[in-house]
């Protein structure tokens, strides 16, 4: 079984770290972390992906994130409160769980994890404010040219010999939820998107062929 993958942490942690953590495979749908459920676990992403959503009022929920290997979910710092936020897995995916008190002795133990930790919640935050501003400040083609960046970023992967971004796993309901749109409407921009040459599929796969492009129009305020 591979170590987990959070970034830059020194191999002998991980050797250490390992016999904390239990492991878990989930299918796709399938609920990681209920909302508002009492639970003070931490949660690291193996393999596949997983849906960070917020839980609004009746069954309203929302999209937070697409979480990759390597990002943490869960009471990282131990807010003291039911979390509003659920976690789905999205295809099959393995996650590692540990008790909140065992994660947080890890991070008084070890400060080099605690820096990672922070920095990884901080990079979050930051997307989730880009990604508040562009609700107000861009019509849903800027906003879902801005999405597929930033999820190329994290998510975009290139095959031997490909030139162009890839994104696996990322589907069309991904991207309405994240830019507030219907799934529909966001299919009708992909093709769009097509037909102008900045984007093209591979079966499932969505590929990024003009970035160049995709930042143009990202760019575009009201």
């Amino acid at each position: 079984m591979a170590p987990p993958t959070t970034p830059n942490l020194p191999a002998a942690d991980v050797v250490d770290l390992r016999g904390y953590f239990r492991v878990e495979t989930y299918s796709p749908g399938a609920v990681i972390q209920k909302a508002f459920a009492q639970s003070d676990k931490v949660y690291l992403v193996q393999s596949g992906r997983v849906r960070l959503l917020r839980q609004g009022k009746g069954r309203r929920k929302s999209l937070l994130a697409v979480l990759k290997p390597g990002d943490l979910f869960g009471d990282v710092l131990r807010s003291g409160s039911a979390l509003d936020e659920q976690a789905e897995s999205s295809g099959k995916s393995e996650v590692w769980s540990i008790e909140g008190r065992d994660f947080r002795a890890l991070l008084e133990a070890r400060p080099a994890l605690a820096v990672d930790v922070i920095r990884a919640l901080g990079e979050r935050v930051q997307e989730m404010r880009r990604r508040v501003v562009g609700l107000t400040r861009k019509d849903v083609p800027a906003r879902l040219a801005d999405s597929i960046l930033a999820l190329a970023g994290d998510h975009g992967e290139k095959a031997e010999g490909e030139r162009h971004t890839s994104l696996t796993g990322v589907t069309q309901q991904d991207l309405a939820d994240l830019v507030g749109a219907s799934r529909s409407f966001v299919s009708t921009l992909v093709n769009q998107m097509k037909r102008d040459g900045l984007l093209t599929s591979q079966g499932r796969r969505l590929i990024i062929t003009d970035t160049a492009g995709l930042q143009k129009l990202a760019s575009v305020e009201k």
